[in-house]
């Protein structure tokens, strides 16, 4: 068993590459788990209360890009795909879709797992993650946190590394939160923005 991993920042676009091999058809399997969140401190006399909040996501969809050498060689480089937009399009294949609700709370403790799907074999170049919605939940409370870029055009990674599925092999990947890090607070409310390590084993 090969294991990678790689500490990501996400803004609005993400880097997560991959090396690869060619010829038939293998498996890619996605879960998340999540690292401790923190928050303000409670009121006096109140010590459970940051205890009981939990941040929430609901997830629309994964997505992975599977390239061939030529194209994924680029991005490990951090070339722009730009010109190979239907190339890139033609590439996405989808290991999630639907609407699933994960607390990160529980996710610290068991891997929440998504999806999987059959993809070619070759070089995983991108990951795409798209979210319908995050909360931060306070008891009975739901408080909206703002992620823009979560919702509209995903949050894409685009990494250099080692990474590829192999014919006939299972590669998992793990999406783990750093809930204190990607959680922020100002004047207008709560924000958002994803602090993710991920990692990838082929069994």
């Amino acid at each position: 068993m090969r294991a990678f991993s790689s500490h990501v920042v996400f803004f609005s676009l993400f880097a997560f590459a991959v090396t690869g091999c060619g010829g038939g058809d293998g498996t890619v399997e996605v879960g998340v788990t999540a690292q401790p969140l923190q928050v303000a401190a409670p009121p006096a006399g109140d010590t459970g209360a940051a205890a009981q909040m939990r941040l929430a996501l609901t997830i629309a969809e994964v997505s992975v890009h599977v390239a061939g050498d030529a194209e994924g060689d680029a991005a490990s480089r951090g070339e722009d795909e730009g010109s190979t937009e239907g190339a890139d399009e033609a590439g996405w294949i989808t290991v999630f879709s639907g609407e699933a609700e994960v607390d990160l709370r529980d996710a610290m403790s068991i891997e929440e797992f998504l999806g999987s799907n059959e993809v070619p074999a070759g070089k995983v170049t991108q990951v795409r993650l798209v979210l319908a919605g995050a909360e931060l939940v306070d008891g009975p409370v739901r408080i909206p946190v703002s992620c823009p870029s979560c919702s509209e055009s995903g949050l894409k990674i685009v990494t250099a590394g080692g990474i590829e599925v192999s014919s006939g092999d299972t590669l998992h990947l793990t999406l783990d939160v750093d809930q204190a890090s990607s959680l922020t607070q100002d004047e207008s409310g709560y924000r958002l923005d994803p602090v993710i390590k991920v990692t990838a084993k082929e069994r």
